[in-house]
């Protein structure tokens, strides 16, 4: 049978210098596509119990046991950065077109889930289209539906896929896509498969000058230019150690709860009428002596000490907080004592330095989006609406501050700086998001109004007025 890659390359009319770009995306596609299945069960806790064949018995390798670091790892991170929309600071023409575009695409939602994507497993990607009625939409897939060539010399894709649908099978999707979908930098290809292994192309022309997907990476390098995921290959080796520790832990708590016990010098027939662990639980039992009229001796194993696992365990903890710039007590060790703001502050400063250096990549990915976005509502060229508007992509601050440290920074600032009391930022440093910050504006505004349009009816009246005669 024909592997998928060379099946869509042979599609119907695919032009021959684009077969080589399609195979060489679905050839990427399928090599992570394994590995980006294993981040998933990690993340979903769907991992297997990785045995050392030493403390499990036999009868406990079945055991259902399940650890939530993977997820921890991504979520602690990912509650630490959220989108706080689009700006055109130097045109206002550009900068309703662009909050017409994001929320029309949802967009506090569509990054959210982006964000996800990306801690999850290396990167996000964002592809920009064009819709029924021609307007854009601004669409995020993670690697397991998507991929891309990179060019190393403009620092950005030379040419993109993304899954449209998998095929089914009785019913059931499979991981066999049966649409494929080729972005570059003129015009995106749509292959679909009409029969088994059979395939038709249809281009479609997009007029961007540039390939309208763009990546969202966490933590990349020149080595790694789509960025590495969160749940690394220590974070997995973590979380293996302890589910391990977690099972061994379980097991030396059953043994703690039912001690062993012994009976010595007894003819074998102390139990014939019982079992054992009827023996073991009963109040009373009997046994009598032995043929040379000795008494059989009872006795008791050393209860097996639980402070090994526990300590075992915390130094587990220690080295996933090491690993992923998480607290500590994220993953199990509690403090009876609560912790200081400052000392909260100290704790979570590396998840804040690593949350920062994401933004800053999040904010160019979603800067060039919107970019693409314009041009497609405009029907211009990428660069074009590169050159006529400049994107401003914001975030709130990682370290997250109350309300109260907002608050009394922004009052400082606008003490400080003339005119920035009232600004929308100003409100947005005060906890209203952008529908309170327009409401609040539009009420100032007709308030001015108001108070500007009484004062010039009083004006009027008051020069209406006779003047008082003059005294003689």
């Amino acid at each position: 049978m024909i592997s998928i890659p060379y099946a869509v390359a042979s599609a119907d009319g695919l032009l021959e210098e684009d077969r080589e770009t399609v195979r060489c995306l679905l050839n990427s596609w399928q090599t992570h596509y394994k590995g980006n299945l294993l981040r998933s069960d990690y993340y979903e806790a769907r991992n297997m119990l990785k045995d050392l064949g030493i403390a499990v018995p036999d009868s406990l390798r079945d055991l259902e046991v399940a650890c939530g670091w993977g997820y921890k790892c991504v979520e602690v991170m990912r509650d630490h950065i959220a989108f706080d929309g689009f700006t055109c600071p130097d045109d206002e023409d550009f900068d309703g077109l662009l909050t017409s575009v994001a929320k029309r695409n949802k967009m506090a939602t569509r990054v959210g889930k982006a964000v996800n994507s990306a801690l999850k497993y290396c990167f996000s990607m964002l592809v920009v289209t064009a819709d029924e009625d021609g307007h854009a939409r601004i669409s995020a897939y993670p690697p397991t539906l998507c991929t891309g060539i990179w060019d190393d010399v403009h620092e950005c894709l030379s040419s993109g896929m993304f899954v449209v649908s998998f095929a089914k099978d009785r019913g059931r999707p499979t991981n066999r896509p049966d649409w494929v979908n080729v972005m570059l930098p003129d015009r995106m290809v749509r292959i679909r498969e009409v029969r088994r292994n059979e395939w038709a192309a249809e281009y479609v022309e997009h007029g961007l000058g540039a390939v309208p997907m763009f990546v969202m990476p966490h933590n990349p390098d020149d080595d790694r230019p789509f960025g590495v995921s969160r749940i690394n290959s220590e974070v997995r080796w973590n979380i293996d150690c302890a589910m391990r520790a977690n099972v061994n832990e379980e097991i030396a708590a059953a043994f703690a709860a039912s001690t062993q016990k012994y009976l010595l010098g007894t003819d074998g027939d102390a139990f014939a009428d019982k079992t054992k662990w009827s023996a073991f639980i009963g109040s009373i039992f009997e046994v009598t002596k032995t043929e040379d009229g000795t008494i059989p001796q009872f006795g008791q194993l050393t209860q097996p000490s639980m402070q090994p696992m526990t300590e075992h365990f915390g130094n587990l903890c220690k080295r996933m907080s090491a690993a992923t710039g998480i607290h500590v007590g994220q993953f199990g060790i509690m403090s009876d004592n609560p912790s200081s703001a400052e000392a909260i502050y100290a704790e979570n400063e590396p998840l804040i330095l690593k949350c920062k250096s994401f933004i800053r990549e999040a904010k160019a990915a979603l800067a060039k989006a919107a970019t693409a976005a314009i041009a497609t509502e405009l029907g211009c060229s990428y660069d074009e609406a590169e050159d006529a508007c400049g994107v401003s992509v914001h975030f709130l601050n990682p370290a997250m501050p109350t309300l109260a440290q907002q608050t009394d920074s922004s009052i400082k600032l606008a003490s400080a700086v003339e005119g920035f009391a009232g600004t929308p930022t100003f409100w947005r440093l005060n906890g209203l998001d952008d529908d309170e910050v327009r409401n609040v504006s539009s009420e100032i505004r007709r308030n001015v109004t108001r108070s500007a349009a009484l004062d010039l009816m009083a004006g009027v009246t008051q020069a209406a007025e006779p003047a008082p005669p003059a005294d003689d």
